[in-house]
C-alpha cells in the first residue's frame, strides 16, 4: 500500500514567516529603544564626569532603582540561577554590571563622548566575532572584510588622533569595556535568560558589590547635586539603562541572535555626538569621524 503524504498547505509556511517577521519586528524596535538610551548613556557619564562626580556614586544611581526592583525576581528564580556555572554569572555581571559601567566611567573622564560611544558599541561586532573565534574556530571569521574596516576604524583613532596620555587611557578603557560586553552578550545567549532574570541578575548582583564602598564613601557628590541633575541621570542611568535597555537588549539577543544584536551600536555614536554637541561643546575632529565611520559603516556591512 502506497502511502501518499498529504501536502503541507501553503498557508502554514505563510504563518510561519509571518511569526517570524513579527518576532525579528519586535526585536528591532526593542534594539532601536536600546540604542537610544545607549547614547543617553554615554552623555550621562561624561556628564557627571565633567562634574567631578566619581564613578562608584554614578553606578549608585543605576543600580540601585533596578536592583530594588528586581530584587523579588532574583529571590523567585534563584534556583533557576544557581543553575548557572560561575562562568556565566561571571560574565553576565562582569559584562553589563558594576565592573563595566566603572570601566565606561573612568574612560569617559579622559575622552569625549563621540570616541566613548564610537569605540564602546561600534567594536562589539568585532570582538563577538573574535570571541566565537575562539570558541567555534575560524568559521565565526566568515565576514573579514566588515571586521577588517572596524579594525581599520579603531587603528584610525589609535594611530592619528593624538592617541596619547589620558585620551590613550581612554581608548584602552574603552575597548576593554567593549570585550566585555562582547562576552556578556555571548554569555547571555548561551545561558538563555529570560529578559527579567538577566536584568535582576545584573542589578542585584552589583547592587551587592557596591554595598561595601556605600560603607566606606558616603555618596556626598550625589547629595550636593541639584534636583534637576539628579532627576537627569536618575531618568537615563536609573530607569533608562537600569530598567528599560537592560530588559530590551536582553529581549533583542533572544529574537536577533548575539551578532545582530551587537550590530545595534553602530547608531549609538552618532546619536551620543548630536547630544554631545550642544550639550558640552564638544565637536569632533575630522580625525574622530572618519574613525566613526569606518566602524559604524564595518558595523553595518556585518549585516550585508
Amino acid at each position: 500500500m502506497q502511502i501518499i503524504p498529504r501536502p503541507i498547505p501553503a498557508t502554514a509556511g505563510m504563518s510561519a514567516s509571518f511569526g517570524r517577521e513579527r518576532r525579528d519586528t519586535a526585536g528591532w524596535i526593542a534594539l532601536g529603544i536600546t540604542v537610544l538610551i545607549w547614547a543617553g548613556f554615554f552623555v550621562s557619564l561624561r556628564a557627571g564626569a565633567r562634574a567631578q562626580l566619581a564613578p562608584a556614586e554614578l553606578a549608585l544611581v543605576r543600580f540601585l532603582p533596578a536592583g530594588l526592583v528586581f530584587a523579588p525576581v532574583l529571590w523567585t528564580r534563584r534556583r533557576r540561577f544557581a543553575a548557572l556555572p560561575w562562568s556565566a554569572w561571571l560574565s553576565i555581571v562582569a559584562g553589563a554590571g558594576l565592573p563595566y559601567f566603572l570601566i565606561a566611567g573612568w574612560g569617559m573622564r579622559h575622552a569625549p563622548v563621540l570616541d566613548g560611544s564610537t569605540l564602546i558599541p561600534g567594536t562589539i561586532p568585532l570582538f563577538v566575532a573574535l570571541l566565537n573565534a575562539l570558541r567555534v574556530g575560524r568559521a565565526a571569521l566568515s565576514k573579514p572584510a566588515p571586521l577588517a574596516m572596524i579594525a581599520a576604524g579603531v587603528a584610525c583613532l589609535l594611530a592619528f588622533n593624538h592617541g596619547q596620555g589620558d585620551l590613550a587611557q581612554g581608548y584602552a578603557l574603552f575597548l576593554l569595556g567593549s570585550l566585555m560586553w562582547a562576552n556578556y552578550t555571548l554569555a547571555l545567549r548561551h545561558a538563555q535568560l529570560a529578559p527579567v532574570e538577566a536584568a535582576a541578575l545584573i542589578s542585584c548582583v552589583s547592587l551587592l558589590l557596591l554595598a561595601p564602598w556605600l560603607l566606606l564613601h558616603p555618596p556626598l557628590g550625589l547629595l550636593s547635586m541639584s534636583g534637576h541633575d539628579m532627576l537627569l541621570h536618575g531618568a537615563i542611568q536609573g530607569l533608562g539603562v537600569g530598567l528599560a535597555s537592560t530588559l530590551c537588549y536582553s529581549y533583542a539577543i533572544a529574537r536577533l541572535g548575539a551578532q545582530r544584536a551587537a550590530t545595534g551600536g553602530a547608531l549609538a555614536p552618532v546619536l551620543a555626538a548630536l547630544m554631545a554637541m550642544p550639550l558640552f561643546a564638544e565637536f569632533p575632529g575630522p580625525v574622530s569621524v572618519i574613525g566613526m565611520v569606518l566602524i559604524v559603516a564595518g558595523v553595518i556591512w556585518t549585516q550585508r
